[in-house]
C-alpha cells in the first residue's frame, strides 16, 4: 500500500494538486473543443439558420445578416420598379394602344418647298372721293367727310402730328342684316406711303347694320412727311366682299 507523499509542514498535498491540475485540463479541452465546432458550423452554414445572439436567443434577421446565391438584394420585383418598356404589368399600362385605322395628313402630302399664292380680295374700279361706292351686293359705301387735323397721341407707338379725319358711311340695301365689326379703312397716298392710324377721336365700325338701315364711323390717320395727292383711300367691310376704292385730293 502507497502512502501519500507529505510535506514540510506536515500536509497531504501531492495526490490534490494532480487531480485539480487534471481536472483543469480536461475543462479547457472541453472549451476549446465546442468553440471548433461552432467555428465549422458557422462556416458551412447554408443560410437557413436564423443568426443567434451571445446569449443563445434568436437575434433579428435583415437582409444584411442572411447570404444570398446568385440575388442581387438590392433588387425588387415590384411592378412599379420597372423601367418603361420593360416586360410586366407597368410596361403594359402605359403603352398607348397600337392605331387601327391610317388616317391621311389633310390635304394630302406637303412640300415646304412649295410656294403658296398670295390670296387678294379683289378690288372695284375707284371712283371720286365724293362719289357712292358698290359693294355689289345692294351694301353702299360713302365718305361723309374728309378733312385735315392735328391727330394726338393716345397709345403707344402713336406719334402727333399733321393727319386727316375721314367719315364712312354704309348703307344695308340688301334684306338681311350685315356684320360691320370687322371694317377695314385705309388711306395711302399717291406714293403709295401708307397713313398710320390713331386711336385718339376715332369711332370704327361695330356690330351690325339692319337692313335698309345705315351706319357711320370715323377713322383718324397721320399723313407721312412729303405727304402728295391724290390719295387712295379703301374699304372694305367682309373677306367675301369686293374692296371699294375712292381717289382724290384729300387736302
Amino acid at each position: 500500500m502507497n502512502m501519500p507523499a507529505f510535506d514540510g509542514r506536515g500536509g497531504r498535498r501531492s495526490g490534490a494538486r494532480r487531480s485539480h491540475l487534471l481536472a483543469t485540463k480536461r475543462g479547457w479541452t472541453a472549451a476549446v473543443g465546442a468553440c471548433t465546432l461552432l467555428v465549422l458550423a458557422g462556416c458551412t452554414s447554408t443560410g437557413t439558420e436564423a443568426p443567434r445572439s451571445s446569449d443563445g436567443a434568436a437575434a433579428a434577421v435583415t437582409s444584411a445578416s442572411m447570404p444570398y446565391a446568385g440575388v442581387d438584394p438590392t433588387a425588387t420585383d415590384g411592378a412599379s420598379d420597372r423601367p418603361v418598356g420593360a416586360s410586366g404589368d407597368a410596361a403594359s399600362s402605359s403603352a398607348p394602344p397600337p392605331a387601327t385605322t391610317q388616317v391621311p395628313a389633310p390635304g394630302g402630302a406637303g412640300n415646304i418647298q412649295e410656294t403658296v399664292p398670295t390670296g387678294t380680295a379683289p378690288s372695284n374700279a375707284p371712283v371720286a372721293l365724293d362719289a357712292a361706292g358698290d359693294f355689289g351686293n345692294g351694301i353702299a359705301v360713302g365718305l361723309t367727310s374728309i378733312e385735315s387735323i392735328s391727330a394726338v397721341a393716345q397709345m403707344p407707338g402713336e406719334v402727333a402730328g399733321p393727319g386727316i379725319r375721314v367719315e364712312v358711311t354704309i348703307t344695308n340695301g340688301s334684306n338681311q342684316l350685315i356684320d360691320v365689326s370687322n371694317v377695314v379703312v385705309d388711306l395711302q397716298d399717291a406714293a403709295g406711303t401708307p397713313a398710320v392710324p390713331m386711336t385718339s377721336g376715332a369711332t370704327p365700325f361695330s356690330g351690325s347694320i339692319d337692313a335698309g338701315a345705315s351706319a357711320s364711323g370715323v377713322y383718324l390717320f397721320t399723313v407721312p412727311a412729303g405727304y402728295s395727292n391724290p390719295a387712295t383711300i379703301s374699304v372694305s367691310y367682309n373677306a367675301a366682299a369686293p374692296v371699294v376704292v375712292f381717289s382724290g385730293d384729300t387736302k
